[in-house]
Order: structure tokens, then C-alpha cells, then sequence
């Protein structure tokens, strides 16, 4: 047997240990998954009614509705100085949340997204929704103008910027690149309760997601659980998953016929959510693409039908891939990095927390020393935002950045000593197949890992190293190497490569029946696009999730080797570079 070198047997074992944190971090997010996103829950509320009790209490989206529209019992109950929506003990123990919502443009399923705000299981008179829009003329105003006519009980306002100048598409709200947050701003300004719940425009949350948020922000919890209180929660979300739907599906009877005002209005993409280097985001095109008329569009010309089919399949798989990322790869080690709580690991989709504990965070910023906002300007604009007492005027600090999620987090980490909590919940942005191809698909994550390279380096680089391919690979060689006796075993990888596979199927199986469960009595409704979504439980269907599956694999190392060559990051249409103090700024 031939003798290890010393080089060799260091590397064997150095990638062994790193072979082994990584299963660990990644089947601990695997297995937290298994046990607290298997279905829609309500979380317990706490056992004393002086420290927030809060009772779950059943009702129908028909009921909601009903109530919402029923003018007399609406002035009985007004007059009896009830809560149609709760019981006396809800009115006593349910904190005031003000939901904001920043919107540009109409994105797929506009209308049952945002309506998901409208039905939560709490009380109306504890429930402010805030919408913001910068353009006076966008198109999604009469979906929005709809959906608070239809729910006259819930106090709901449309938030339009002063000033805008439709050929610069500014208003005078503009503190910062960040347009979702130059957009947020007028928002927190105007918001009545202390906590906020942000989110964003494209995505659909269900009825019990508030009410499980704010027990899980006030009796500190993560996924139902107690966390020390050393380091108490602060900022609460939840995992973000996106599905494609069926868009050759019958979509007739969409959320208070507003299907039909989507699909009328030419959609353009939103400030949260617009990742492809055009103007106008192909993710939000609702309408059928028509077939193809130049012959630099149409696909090759062949008797036979298969290139046809294998052209339109390839069109629409951007939406599959993303959804499959979401559902494996990226929602257990989101879920698992949560819970181990080395840092703050957020996703700003549907983030709650209390608008005093982001004055405050910011408001500390010039007094403390913190690499990431140790900039001299950095502090000064910190100082100048928090100088004038107006609550919620912190947020204009945080447009000067790309990832303003990531740095919220940060901020409430360190100038807080707060954490990041779950609460067993997922949000979902529905995604449109038309004209979302690999292309679009490998130009989203391209966008992100390089704002991810400057914002946190160490994490983006070892990141290959968490998927499944180069993890079996130096997996693989360290078994080998120390065990096996030889460089390379391929039954061992072929071994890895199943279990990981089957781990994958499965948690993508569990985060689909997540989507889709309406078992709870206390789910208000699911949207009738979630009929649409998910791969069929036939053999077929099994084939197809695995063509994606491994497409999504073999991709993620070149994506990733062109993020980290490139430094260029298109934002909206337009070229942006990360400074050192982590700042963006337009080129």
C-alpha cells in the first residue's frame, strides 16, 4: 500500500472536516425543515395574559370578506366598540402593525399578493396597510384602488411620491440608489404602530403568518421556540420560496376579478424585484409570449417538431430553476444558518420588526466602531437621520445600499443585540414560464452573488463548496484519501450524489405540500394559481423535476466562477459598483 504524503493526508483531513460541517449545517436545515415547515401552523400563544396572550381564532376568507362588506354589522360593532374581526381578548393583547407595501409596477398574481394582506387572522382595528408607489400613473394603482374598496374596514392608504419626474423616473423622495427604499421611506413616515411588516409587492403570504410573527417578535421565539434572551429577536421572517405557475392554465376566476386588470395593463417590473438587465423585467409579463415572427427569434427550422419543443421548454425554464433553488439548495442552509445564529442571515421579502429598534440601531451607528459601517460619511448621514427625533427616519439611511435587507439585519445585530427569527412560515412569489429562460435565470444569480461578493466576501467564497457537486467531490477525496485507501472513489460520490438528491426530493416535496396545505381551519384562502404549481406526481413528473434538478447543480459552479470574474452589477438598467464602506453607487 503506498505511503500517504504529508500533503495529501493534511488536505485529506482538512476536507474531511470541512465535508463534515457542511452535511451537518446542511441536514440540520433539512431536518428543521421536516419538523417545523411539514404544513401551516399557528404558533401557541403565550400562557399569561400580561405578556401578550394571543388566541388563534378560525376564519374563512368568505367570512372575512362577508364581514368586511356588511355595513350594518360594521356600524353595530363600531358602535359596541368591537373588533369584527377578533374577540375582546385579540383587542386587548394584539399589538398594532402597519403593513407597507412598496409597489412599481403589475408582477404576476399582483392581485391575490397583495390581497393577502387584507385577510391575516388579526384584528382590523389593530391593522394599518400602507402602499407606496412613486409613479402617479403606474398601472398597478386601479388594482390597488380595488382591493381597498372591497375591504372598506381596514384602514388601507395609497402613499405617492411628490414631485416625480416620469422621464428621469425619480420623485423627490431619491435619499439613495436603493429605489425600494427611497420608495419604503414615505411609508415609515406615516406609519401608526411600531411594528412594521415589509413586503414586498410580489409575493403572497398566508392568513396566519402575522399573527405567528408577532407572538414569535414579542415572547421570543425561533420556529415556535424559546431563544435565550441574551440576544433577543428583533427582526422576524420568514423562508422565501417561488414557484412557477402554469400560465397555459385556465386562469379565469383570479382574486375579485382582477385578473382581468393585470393582464390589461402592460406590466413593468418592481423596485423589489427586477433582475434582469432590461428596464422591464420578463418576470412580470403575464401575457402569452406570441410565437415568434423574425427569424432571429424563431427556432431553428426542422421538419421534425423536437427542436420546437425543445426551444419553447428552454424559454420557460428560468422560472423552474429558480424555483427549484429556492426549494433545495437555498431554504435549507437559509434555514439552518437562522438557527445556528452566528450572524444575521435575511432575506428582505417579508421582514417584520419595530420601527424604534431601527431608530435606535441607526441612532448608535456614530458611537460605535463596526466594519461595516466604520465610514466616516457612513456615520455622518447616520447622525443627520436620527438627529431630527422624527420616528422612522432611519430607513432613508439604509437606500444608500444594494442589499438594504442584509445591512437592517446588521444594524439590529449589532447596535441592538438582536437576533433573526422564523416562524415556521413561507411567503411565495409566484413566477411567470413566459420568456424566462437559463439565460435570465443565470443573469439573476450572477446580479446577486456579486453583490452578496462585496457585501460578505468570506461567505460567497466558500458557497461553491455547499453544493452538491463540488461538495462530493472534495468529500469524496478526503473519504479516499484517509479510508479507502485510494484518490477517488466513485462509488462513494455516486453514493453522495443519491443521498443528496433524495434529501433534496424530499424537502422540495415537503416545501410544495407547505405551499399548497389548506388543512388548517385557520388559513383564510389560497390563491387559485397554486393549483398550477409543482411538478406532477407521476413517473413524468418525477423525470422532469430531476432534468431541472440536475441542471440547477451543474450550473451553480460556472454561475458562480462568473460573478466572482466580473465586477460590473447591472441594477434597473444601469451599471452600479460596491464602494469599501459597502455604499452603491451609480456609474
Amino acid at each position: 500500500m503506498e505511503e500517504l504524503s504529508w500533503l495529501r493526508y493534511l488536505t485529506g483531513i482538512f476536507f474531511l472536516l470541512w465535508y463534515l460541517v457542511i452535511l451537518i449545517v446542511a441536514y440540520t436545515g433539512f431536518c428543521e425543515i421536516l419538523l417545523k415547515f411539514r404544513s401551516r401552523k399557528v404558533l401557541a400563544p403565550p400562557i399569561d395574559l400580561q405578556t401578550n396572550k394571543y388566541l388563534s381564532r378560525s376564519k374563512t376568507k368568505s367570512k372575512i370578506v362577508e364581514e368586511a362588506e356588511a355595513q350594518a354589522e360594521e356600524a353595530e360593532a363600531e358602535e359596541d366598540g368591537k373588533d369584527i374581526n377578533s374577540n375582546d381578548t385579540d383587542l386587548l393583547t394584539c399589538e398594532g402593525v402597519t403593513i407597507i407595501r412598496p409597489i412599481k409596477g403589475i408582477d404576476p398574481e399582483l392581485g391575490s399578493c397583495l390581497e393577502s394582506s387584507f385577510v391575516q387572522n388579526y384584528p382590523f382595528s389593530k391593522l394599518q396597510i400602507l402602499f407606496c408607489v412613486d409613479n402617479p400613473n403606474d398601472p398597478s394603482l386601479p388594482i390597488i384602488r380595488k382591493l381597498i374598496r372591497r375591504y372598506p374596514t381596514i384602514d388601507a392608504e395609497i402613499l405617492i411620491s411628490e414631485n416625480y419626474n416620469a422621464q428621469a423616473q425619480v420623485s423627490q423622495d431619491h435619499f439613495g440608489p436603493n429605489p425600494k427604499v427611497n420608495n419604503l421611506a414615505k411609508g415609515f413616515l406615516k406609519a401608526k404602530y411600531d411594528i412594521l411588516w415589509v413586503m414586498d409587492s410580489n409575493v403572497w403570504a398566508s392568513s396566519n403568518i402575522l399573527k405567528n410573527s408577532v407572538i414569535t417578535l414579542n415572547s421570543n421565539l425561533n420556529n415556535g421556540r424559546k431563544v435565550s434572551d441574551q440576544r433577543p429577536v428583533k427582526l422576524v421572517h420568514h423562508v422565501p420560496l417561488a414557484v412557477c405557475t402554469d400560465s397555459n392554465t385556465d386562469e379565469s376566476g383570479d382574486f375579485l376579478a382582477l385578473d382581468e386588470l393585470e393582464n390589461r395593463v402592460t406590466p413593468t417590473a418592481s423596485d423589489e424585484e427586477s433582475e434582469t438587465p432590461q428596464n422591464v423585467s420578463y418576470l412580470t409579463n403575464r401575457k402569452p409570449t406570441p410565437p415568434p415572427s423574425s427569424p432571429s427569434l424563431a427556432p431553428p427550422s426542422s421538419s421534425s417538431s423536437k427542436p420546437s419543443k425543445f426551444y419553447s421548454r428552454a424559454k420557460k425554464l428560468g422560472a423552474k430553476l429558480d424555483e427549484m433553488f429556492l426549494h433545495t439548495s437555498h431554504s435549507k442552509f437559509y434555514v439552518s444558518l437562522n438557527n445556528l445564529s452566528i450572524a444575521p442571515c435575511v432575506n428582505g421579502k417579508s421582514n417584520i420588526y419595530r420601527k424604534s429598534d431601527l431608530d435606535q440601531s441607526v441612532k448608535l451607528i456614530p458611537y460605535k466602531d463596526s466594519e461595516f459601517f466604520r465610514d466616516p460619511k457612513v456615520k455622518r448621514d447616520a447622525y443627520e437621520y436620527t438627529s431630527s427625533a422624527i420616528s422612522g427616519n432611519s430607513i432613508k439611511f439604509f437606500a444608500r445600499y444594494i442589499g438594504e435587507d442584509n445591512m437592517i439585519g446588521i444594524a439590529l445585530w449589532e447596535n441592538c443585540n438582536g437576533r433573526t427569527g422564523l416562524t415556521g412560515d413561507i411567503v411565495v412569489q409566484p413566477l411567470n414560464p413566459e420568456n424566462n429562460s437559463i439565460r435570465d435565470y443565470i443573469q439573476r444569480r450572477v446580479r446577486w452573488l456579486r453583490v452578496r461578493k462585496y457585501m460578505v466576501l468570506l461567505a460567497t467564497l466558500i458557497e461553491p463548496t455547499t453544493e452538491s457537486l463540488v461538495c462530493g467531490v472534495y468529500g469524496t477525496y478526503a473519504v479516499s484519501t484517509l479510508f479507502l485507501h485510494q484518490w477517488f472513489s466513485i462509488k462513494w460520490f455516486m453514493m453522495h450524489m443519491i443521498i443528496w438528491l433524495l434529501t433534496d426530493y424530499v424537502q422540495y416535496n415537503v416545501l410544495m405540500s407547505h405551499v399548497k396545505d389548506s388543512s388548517n381551519n385557520n388559513i383564510a384562502y389560497l390563491p387559485q394559481w397554486m393549483n398550477r404549481v409543482g411538478f406532477a406526481k407521476q413517473a413524468r413528473g418525477f423525470a422532469s423535476w430531476l432534468y431541472v434538478w440536475c441542471l440547477r447543480e451543474m450550473l451553480a459552479l460556472p454561475i458562480w466562477a462568473i460573478a466572482m470574474i466580473g465586477h460590473e452589477i447591472d441594477w434597473r438598467g444601469a451599471p452600479f459598483r460596491i464602494k469599501k464602506d459597502l455604499t452603491a453607487e451609480e456609474l
